[in-house]
């Protein structure tokens, strides 16, 4: 009884995540479809700048933060776990009043400096307001994903899509619609970020009063992961910028549009990974690294049939999705979608296998490996992108994700010969 109970509450669990998650889904394909059909396709190529910046800023906080947060909600004893919690909510929103400070100052000195016209610096600011406000929704949205609580995510999530989708369907019909999405992007993110800071108080309410240094602390632990994450960011986001350097922005829109028809797929991968790295720490813990390979190889198999069963229809239909609901065509078209569909089964599969890694802590090995990939995939765009103009932008980064697997792969196999098991905050997330 107490097995079918275990397996009922993780299946509740992973299903309020997938709910999530498909909601998340949901709203990126409905943002990017409502500018993509109502709005100049310059203003959408915008519009990808300035919200791909955002999320490595919160990759960098969650990564950052992760490692010691995870072992403390799952392991230490409540008194350790609400005064850790206390002291990281009250210094992250330090933190986050001063980076405000610092961006704000710093969007104005590139205006005056830069001279940049009007419309171009209300994209800016926006963006800045933007990411600032992702970074305090995402924060309290990886507390409640530590404490395994997706149905309190949910919640909020619903009212964020609300007020998102609902503002950048409104920008479309002004004459700044990038700005105007942008902002509409920090008014949920804000909403959103209040609804699940009040959520976590009622589940577990933290002690206001903790000494200081929990951010220090899982600085210390979590470096090497926020490292790795910086770095994976440049050479899967990074092309957006070399594109729109070396061609232009309505190119950067092309990719962008062919993307989103697969987005969902790393939507839904990335917000799983977030559930299944706590959940991972407990089967490590538990079950040894054995078990927790042959319940990751399970996942990972489920997650590979799921992903090609999605591009399979995908692709079937592409031809009237491009026609009736994109209303756009581009150049090479098929081409581009082809490469995009290989790069997200190649992440699929990488963000499974690599718990493995992470929930023993082996953030520094991946940082490295990380690197080589990103510097091999980023040498690949800078050669390809001139002479296949926009896929060579995406070749590269198939290149790298592909390494990525196979060195994941390889690292994983190679530590399971000698395997140790220990607790993150016991030394093992800076190897």
């Amino acid at each position: 009884m107490k097995l079918l109970a275990n397996r009922g509450a993780f299946a509740r669990m992973f299903g309020g995540a997938v709910v999530s998650q498909g909601l998340l889904s949901i709203i990126n394909l409905l943002s990017g479809l409502i500018l993509i059909r109502r709005a100049p396709q310059a203003q959408y190529g915008y519009y990808v700048l300035v919200v791909a910046a955002a999320p490595l800023l919160a990759q960098l906080e969650n990564q950052l933060v992760t490692p010691l947060l995870t072992s403390r909600i799952n392991i230490a004893s409540a008194d350790d776990r609400t005064s850790y919690i206390g002291a990281l909510i009250r210094e992250q929103r330090h933190l986050l009043a001063i980076a405000s400070i610092i961006a704000l100052t710093g969007a104005c000195v590139v205006w005056a400096g830069a001279g940049l016209p009007l419309a171009t610096a209300a994209i800016l600011f926006a963006g800045v307001l933007a990411a600032l406000a992702t970074l305090f929704r995402e924060f309290q949205r990886l507390v409640l994903i530590s404490y395994r609580r997706p149905y309190d995510i949910l919640r909020a999530d619903v009212v964020y899509a609300i007020v998102l989708v609902g503002g950048i369907w409104l920008s479309t019909l002004t004459s700044a619609p990038a700005a105007l999405s942008a902002l509409s992007l920090s008014g949920a993110a804000v909403i959103g970020g209040w609804l699940l800071t009040r959520a976590l108080w009622r589940h577990d309410p933290w002690n206001k009063q903790a000494p200081s240094g929990a951010f220090a602390k899982s600085i210390r632990l979590g470096a090497w992961s926020a490292t790795g994450a910086v770095i994976h960011w440049a050479f899967t986001q990074g092309y957006t910028y070399i594109v729109a350097g070396a061609l232009d922005v309505s190119a950067v829109a092309a990719i962008a549009a062919t993307r989103l028809l697969l987005s969902p797929l790393g939507v839904f991968s990335l917000g799983i990974s977030s559930i299944m790295f706590a959940t991972a720490t407990v089967w490590l813990k538990h079950h040894g690294s054995r078990g927790l390979v042959r319940r990751l190889l399970l996942f990972t198999l489920g997650m590979a049939i799921a992903t090609i069963g999605y591009i399979a229809v995908m692709w079937t239909v592409r031809d009237w999705i491009f026609a009736n609901i994109l209303k756009r065509d581009f150049a090479q078209r098929d081409l581009i979608l082809g490469m995009w569909s290989a790069v997200f089964f190649c992440t699929v599969i990488r963000d499974q296998v690599i718990f493995v890694l992470t929930a023993k802590g082996h953030f520094k090995r991946l940082a490295g490996l990380t690197l080589f990939c990103a510097v091999l995939g980023i040498s690949v765009t800078f050669v390809a992108i001139h002479h296949f103009g926009a896929p060579g932008g995406l070749l590269g980064l198939l290149v790298g994700e592909i390494a990525h697997v196979i060195g994941v792969i390889i690292m994983t196999l190679l530590d399971m010969r000698s395997s140790v098991e220990k607790p993150l905050d016991a030394g093992v997330g800076m190897n």
